[in-house]
């Protein structure tokens, strides 16, 4: 799904979100496709300890926590200097 899909789909929540297909573009990262992997309510720490060990088992996975109140995704890269 994509992001306003989501956010209709799951108005006022916080997700734990894969991104499919992201790629860079400039400084941001555009995701196409995100399979929502966990749904909570207004409580981001739940989101955040759902988070944790799915990242430190699979770094290579592109794990994002958001709430559906945000419009956009506007997601930047951080360059290493």
């Amino acid at each position: 799904m994509n992001w306003q899909e989501i956010r209709h789909q799951y108005p006022k929540r916080w997700l734990l979100l894969e991104a499919i297909g992201a790629y860079t573009e400039g400084e941001k990262r555009v995701i196409p496709e995100l399979n929502v992997i966990g749904v909570f309510g207004d409580d981001w720490h739940e989101a955040w300890e759902a988070y944790k060990p799915l990242h430190s088992a699979n770094r290579q996975r592109e794990l994002y926590f958001l709430h559906t109140d945000r419009e956009e995704l506007n997601i930047g890269v951080l360059s290493a200097i």
